[in-house]
């Protein structure tokens, strides 16, 4: 009994943590309140309370489930003994690319990551916003530190910039994917993942120099 006491805990939670990310989606991280997700979920608030102490806690552990898990996958481009980090970054990129377009929950992430730079907010919603912050300037961190060990091994130049190199490789593909969201009749992203990589990739190794 108490086996499915836990088991069914855990549905419910997975239930809270669907309709919270489909509100947050369509109604914006802002304007979501717990209440509103407790009432789109048919929970009470403290089914909801139960399992998270605020909007914020919950909002971390969507990000966690389905960011943290795909950028877990770039530490093979990370490790200073791997022969083909720059190949192991381009795995990386191109799955990424095509969980978004593929997972309904990834593309949905997405959305509300994007929104939150174009709106006025304050509260949970700006604490949720410096939260995302911080993990895009890792994010770029772990980029250039990827590029630094293509460089190590011969594969990208020893003349390249990398912090500007990592820019130019993240803004890119922010850049297709926040007009594939906004224009998906457009750009057929998952067909153009290996096209933008494939530029992306041969720009690098023909960066450049930078002169100061």
């Amino acid at each position: 009994m108490a086996r499915r006491t836990k088991e069914e805990a855990q549905q419910t939670r997975c239930h809270i943590m669907n309709t919270a990310l489909d509100l947050f989606c369509h109604r914006g991280l802002a304007k979501t309140s717990l209440t509103d997700i407790a009432k789109a979920a048919d929970l009470t608030r403290g089914a909801i309370y139960w399992h998270f102490k605020n909007k914020e806690e919950l909002f971390i552990s969507l990000w966690q489930e389905l960011c943290e898990p795909l950028s877990h996958q770039l530490d093979a481009s990370l490790n200073p003994d791997e022969p083909d980090p720059l190949g192991r970054l381009r795995f990386f990129l191109h799955n990424a690319l095509l969980k978004i377009t593929r997972d309904p929950g990834h593309r949905q992430m997405f959305t509300i990551m994007y929104s939150l730079e174009t709106i006025e907010i304050e509260g949970e919603a700006f604490t949720l916003r410096e939260h995302i912050h911080k993990e895009s300037r890792r994010f770029a961190q772990d980029i250039e530190r990827s590029l630094a060990n293509g460089v190590k091994h011969g594969q990208l130049p020893a003349t390249l910039d990398l912090t500007r190199a990592a820019t130019l490789l993240h803004c890119t593909l922010d850049g297709y994917i926040l007009n594939w969201l906004h224009f998906p009749e457009r750009i057929d992203l998952a067909r153009e993942a290996d096209y933008l990589l494939d530029s992306l990739f041969l720009q690098l190794r023909h960066l450049p120099a930078r002169c100061d």
